[in-house]
């Protein structure tokens, strides 16, 4: 046999193992498994390295030492476990029972009464707010970003954070390695020399003999996370960079949420960040100074459930919180996200909402940072507009707000889109705050934004071309591998 005929052969060889002992054993919807397939096939080497880098799903189960350790930061929150809605029975409304209760039962999430709550629109309001906390920490100082710029926010921030240690307080950093490729870790240099710790999370290292299980390139920490003495949190959707403030020519406005919170939701927020903590640099934080008693009395009386979810998790538990929610709704439902690639139980959940007659809109950006995912969006827009969801486009720059608004008892703001890769491939946090004047705050915010963007006709797919229809439909083929 010549040369190129042991080639095919050892290639085919390759291609079925990858198929036979990876892709169909895997636990995919099968629309994932058919683009994996039809990609290892038609692209012989470079499906096969896609799928080794982007696609494979075994590496996200934990290694018995990090689920040794999970168990031990279970038993922390435990001794620290907050009261539940059930506490104030009427604070919440009934259709949010089964949200609680799937988050109570499948990650131990409680939803807790009592907190305090402010919306924060825009990058301007979220950093001030970031900072008066930070400069105000007696004790502990944890923070987690997808991104953070080595630019004068970025800057910004580290001062904040140099000037507390330096006074004693407790100072850590968790950034995404790629999401923050281009901060350099000599940027942390003032930082550690006052005795704070910055790491990366997932840093990926080809090179490496054996290279942890987190550390694959396809899963990211996308979760925003700031907590302060125990006692003050703020998650959302902003990352740290000149960009977030409309000061980046090339983008424009931006236009994002984010979200304060003081009280016992809190404890959530700092759960999530200790499990991040744990699994990046193997160091458990149980000491009690980071789960304190809530002050008294209680600063608000919000019901807040932070849920949390990632690859190293069974159940995808914010894609479920987020079509239960939809399916729970008898008025209104609102989604706001900047990137929109649902899987078809989203997809089948609002086009049920708009088929029974809720006020069912979609708001999505006229063009995000990726034009793939641009047209792979437009190949479900036909089907939602027919059912008749409203589809409006943002045209004020980049809207890059993630919630969700039910009726007048759900407000949700957090770091996951409504996409396949924050559904079941990124780590994401959301935070649901059950009640109305949250929820009547962000449907404001919504309206507003609404004056910024233009709706699309229900006959719009008959408007495009058949070139249009084809690069939309080819999109959406991969919209499972997006």
């Amino acid at each position: 046999m010549s040369v190129l005929g042991v080639a095919v052969v050892v290639g085919l060889a390759v291609q079925l193992a990858v198929i036979f002992g990876f892709v169909l054993l895997e636990r995919r919807q099968p629309a994932a498994t058919l683009a994996w397939i039809f990609g290892v096939l038609f692209m012989p080497i470079l499906g096969v390295l896609l799928y080794l880098m982007f696609g494979l799903r075994r590496t996200i189960k934990r290694s018995r030492k990090a689920e040794r350790l999970a168990r031990r930061t279970a038993q922390v929150f435990r001794r620290y476990a907050v009261a539940t809605h059930r506490d104030a029975p009427e604070a919440i409304a009934a259709r949010a029972e089964p949200l609680v209760a799937l988050g109570m039962r499948v990650e131990h999430a409680p939803a807790s009464y009592g907190n305090a709550v402010d919306v924060l629109r825009n990058a301007g309001a979220t950093y001030r707010a970031m900072l008066e906390a930070i400069r105000g920490a007696t004790d502990h100082v944890h923070v987690l970003f997808y991104i953070i710029q080595p630019d004068e926010t970025g800057r910004t921030l580290r001062s904040a954070l140099v000037e507390r240690a330096r006074e004693g307080v407790q100072v850590r950093v968790l950034c995404d390695a790629i999401g923050s490729t281009r901060l350099p870790n000599e940027f942390w240099a003032p930082l550690r020399e006052v005795g704070g710790v910055a790491e990366w999370f997932a840093p990926v290292r080809f090179m490496r003999p054996r290279m942890r299980r987190r550390d694959h390139i396809n899963f990211r920490n996308h979760r925003k996370i700031v907590v302060v003495d125990g006692h003050v949190g703020l998650t959302g959707g902003i990352n740290i960079g000149r960009e977030y403030l409309g000061l980046d020519p090339a983008v424009g406005n931006w236009r994002d949420s984010h979200l304060r919170v003081e009280g016992p939701a809190v404890v959530g927020l700092q759960q999530t960040f200790i499990e991040d903590w744990l699994a990046a640099t193997g160091e458990l934080l149980d000491a009690p100074r980071y789960f304190p008693t809530p002050k008294e009395p209680l600063p608000g009386d919000h019901v807040v459930q932070i849920i949390a979810s990632g690859p190293d998790r069974q159940w995808s538990l914010i894609h479920r919180l987020n079509s239960l929610a939809i399916s729970q709704g008898r008025r209104r439902v609102w989604v706001t996200s900047p990137y929109f690639v649902p899987d078809r139980v989203i997809q089948q959940a609002l086009t049920t909402a708009a088929l029974c007659g809720l006020d069912t809109r979609l708001l999505v950006p006229a063009r995000s940072d990726s034009r793939l995912v641009d047209w792979a969006a437009r190949s479900y827009y036909g089907e939602l507009l027919d059912a008749g969801v409203r589809i409006f486009v943002y045209e004020r720059g980049f809207l890059h707000a993630k919630t969700l608004i039910v009726d007048d008892w759900l407000g949700s703001i957090g770091s996951a889109n409504m996409d396949m890769r924050s559904f079941h491939l990124n780590y994401e946090l959301n935070a649901f705050v059950y009640g109305r004047p949250v929820t009547e705050e962000l449907a404001q915010h919504f309206l507003s934004d609404l004056e910024g963007a233009h709706e699309l006709p229900r006959t719009w797919s008959q408007t495009l071309t058949y070139p249009q229809r084809l690069l939309h439909a080819t999109a959406g083929l991969m919209s499972p591998l997006l």
